[in-house]
This record gives structure tokens, C-alpha cells and sequence, in this order.
């Protein structure tokens, strides 16, 4: 795998490499929202985990699903399908510690916070075992949770995850240096809407609205989007640190990997990786699909976990 591709993976949408979709002349301008000012689809929960606020919705009734968001985002990373799935399944999302309305405390991420903190996500719901839904750095919190506490998880569905690219004491260097909290918080908001667009195939009106938002949470700023570009390099952090490609095969967990067959971000051939780390898992694609399944092609999205789910059940 190049240098290029490497870097690209784990970098945040915010800072990616590619082509661009948006004339160079481009200027954008809109008003900000903070993180406050994020409409959830239901009415907001949240419980204290090591002193600090976390949030998360539930809704609906039947088997759980737990929705597990990407690296630069919130729970709002899966909105359009919510109400896709919540007639028939119990939908639960969370916003990581420093991500979405959750707080955002300037601490080191680790395996044992994460773990912990979806051990307490689970009590608090009062659910014993679920199905993980994670996207991209989801998918890793997903495995990771998974290798750590399988009897709590009845299944994976993994979307392009991260987590399984192995990379070299050079590349990591590399991608730290490249990833810094000054560098996200430098982005323009052209270059911002431009590295969304360069990451779906299909701009979809669902896409469409997922970027402006975050484009307007960037606009806004401030010392919580800073607060929030820190806990971005920390989820880099511990990808880097902490890896799950040898042990979560291990498990035996029923296991969906959905991709888009034009991922710009994490290509499809790292799924034929991911296939030999999770023995039996099911592969999936949709086509002329970029990075974000979920956001590009609702009902496609829906259609084909949904299957899964039943055929496993």
C-alpha cells in the first residue's frame, strides 16, 4: 500500500489529499452552528462516565442496534437511517467523549476508556448484548469492543473500517506530524467542503446536508472545536497504538463488511485484508459508492444489513 493511500486513510476527512470537486476560486461562506445547535433526531440521553457528560439517543423496541460513528464526526453520521431501522429494531447512537454534544475533556485516549465507556452505554440502556454498527473509526471501536467483551456483542457490521492496516514506525511518524490539532483547526472551509466531496461518489441530498453541517461547525470555531480536533488526533492515537487485526478474528462474531466500491479513503482491496482477519465475515458492496454508505445510499445501506440481520438470526 502507497504512502499516499496510507495517509489518507487515517487522516481526517478535514485534511485529505485528493482531487478536488470545487473550483480553487471558490469562496464559501455560511453561518455556524455550534455543537449545541446539532438537531438529533430523538430526544437526547446522556449518562456520567469518568466525570465527563456523554450523549446518545434510543429509540424504537426489538433486538439493539448500536451505531458507532466515524472519526471526524458525531451520531448524526448515521441520521438518515435511523428511522430506517427503529420499527423493527431498538436504535441506539452515541457521541464519543469529545465528539458531537458529549464533552470534550483534553485526556489520552485509550482501549480501557473506550471499552469502558461502551460498558457503560450498556448499562445504562440496560441492554446485555447488541449488534455494533461502526463506520470507519466506528468499525475499529467496534472490533475493539468486540475482542475485549464478545459476549456482549451478537454481531458486527463493519462499514470501510479502520483499524486493520498495519504501518511502519516511518508512516506513523508521518501521519503524526501531517495530523496535528493546528493543522485541523487551519482548514479553510473550501477545502473543508471540497474533501467531503472528494470522499462520496454519489452527492446525495443526505451527503449534502452531512458536510454543511460539519463545514459549520468548523466555521464557528473556537475553544470547543479545538476541544474536538483534539480528541480526532487522540482517536488517531490509539488506532496507531492499539491494534485489533490479530485477535479479532479470534472471536468468531457474526461479522458484515459493507463498502463502497469507489472509496476514495480506505479503497476496497483493504476489505480482501479485513476478510483475512475476521475469518467467515460476509463482504458486501454497493457501487459508485464513496466513503459513506450510510449517507450516499439510505435504503441500499438499510437493505443490506437488514438481510444480514435476519440471515443471522
Amino acid at each position: 500500500m502507497s504512502f499516499r493511500i496510507v495517509f489518507i486513510i487515517l487522516a481526517s476527512l478535514l485534511i485529505a489529499q485528493c482531487g478536488s470537486d470545487i473550483d480553487a476560486n471558490t469562496e464559501i461562506k455560511m453561518e455556524g452552528i455550534t455543537f449545541s445547535h446539532m438537531k438529533y433526531p430523538y430526544p437526547e440521553q446522556s449518562f456520567n462516565f469518568r466525570g465527563h457528560n456523554v450523549v446518545y439517543i434510543d429509540s424504537g423496541s426489538g433486538p439493539p442496534l448500536v451505531f458507532l460513528h466515524g472519526q471526524a464526526s458525531d451520531l448524526l453520521n448515521f441520521d438518515p437511517v435511523f428511522s430506517l431501522f427503529d420499527s423493527e429494531f431498538r436504535v441506539i447512537a452515541v457521541d464519543y467523549p469529545g465528539f458531537g454534544k458529549s464533552d470534550k475533556p483534553e485526556i489520552s485516549f485509550s482501549e480501557d476508556f473506550m471499552v469502558d465507556m461502551l460498558d457503560s452505554l450498556f448499562e445504562v440502556t440496560n441492554i446485555e448484548s447488541a449488534t455494533l454498527i461502526g463506520h470507519s473509526y466506528g468499525g475499529y471501536i467496534s472490533m475493539l469492543y468486540g475482542s475485549a467483551r464478545p459476549d456482549r456483542v451478537n454481531s458486527m457490521v463493519l462499514i470501510s473500517p479502520a483499524g486493520i492496516q498495519k504501518f511502519n514506525s516511518f508512516m506513523s511518524a508521518a501521519m503524526r506530524k501531517g495530523f496535528t490539532v493546528e493543522a485541523i483547526m487551519k482548514t479553510s472551509l473550501r477545502k473543508a467542503m471540497q474533501n467531503y466531496h472528494n470522499s462520496s461518489v454519489n452527492w446525495s441530498p443526505d451527503m449534502e446536508t452531512y458536510a454543511l453541517r460539519r463545514v459549520a461547525l468548523l466555521t464557528e470555531g473556537g475553544e470547543e472545536y479545538r476541544s474536538y480536533a483534539h480528541a480526532m488526533v487522540q482517536a488517531m492515537e490509539l488506532m496507531l497504538n492499539t491494534s485489533v487485526r490479530d485477535r479479532i478474528g479470534a472471536q468468531a462474531l457474526p461479522t458484515l463488511i459493507l463498502w463502497g466500491t469507489k472509496d476514495p479513503l480506505i479503497p476496497l482491496k483493504v476489505a480482501q485484508e479485513t476478510l483475512q482477519f475476521i475469518p467467515g465475515a460476509q463482504l458486501e458492496t454497493i457501487e459508485k459508492c464513496g466513503h459513506f454508505p450510510m449517507l450516499e445510499y439510505p435504503l441500499e445501506f438499510h437493505r443490506i444489513v437488514e438481510a444480514f440481520l435476519k440471515g443471522i438470526s
